[in-house]
């Protein structure tokens, strides 16, 4: 998709260094979808998005990159209340992925609760051949609980 920058302050920054863009007036994005790039568009100029849980992870891709805040966190909240026991790992991997830190709090929080599922869920097994590092830090929230938990019974 090809945008004309001039009318949108976001891509109008973009416009100000000294890039290819910025001397064609014209910038060319191409690591995303149509759709997610209309609505994207379409939500810098009415603060407005219909979303569903793709294009809501697309959108927030864009916003990340283009920090668009509100955006992002408007993306976070409609994701967030999208949780469940099936796709908690895989938010909490898209979300360590790309800062969205109240979506990875509530997947991780969502995990935790179900530690005793965490084992058997195909996500799971992904997890530990992509990101093992995330199992880890999984497992270290899992038992900080735990300790918590002890000592306050105590």
């Amino acid at each position: 998709m090809v945008i004309q920058a001039s009318r949108s302050p976001v891509f109008k920054a973009m416009l100000e260094i000294e890039m290819e863009e910025s001397r064609s007036g014209t910038i060319s994005i191409s690591d995303v979808s149509y759709d997610a790039l209309r609505a994207f568009v379409n939500y810098l100029y009415t603060a407005e998005a219909c979303l569903d849980e793709q294009l809501a992870c697309d959108l927030l891709v864009l916003a990340e990159k283009y920090e668009v805040k509100h955006l992002k966190m408007y993306c976070e909240k409609f994701l967030v209340s999208k949780l469940n026991g099936d796709n908690s790992v895989a938010s909490y991997s898209f979300a360590h992925q790309h800062n969205a830190n109240h979506l990875l709090q509530s997947a991780l929080s969502m995990i935790i609760e179900d530690m005793d599922n965490l084992t058997k869920s195909e996500e799971y097994t992904h997890l530990v051949e992509k990101d093992p590092r995330l199992v880890v830090e999984i497992y270290e929230a899992y038992l900080s609980k735990q300790t918590n938990t002890a000592a306050r019974s105590d």
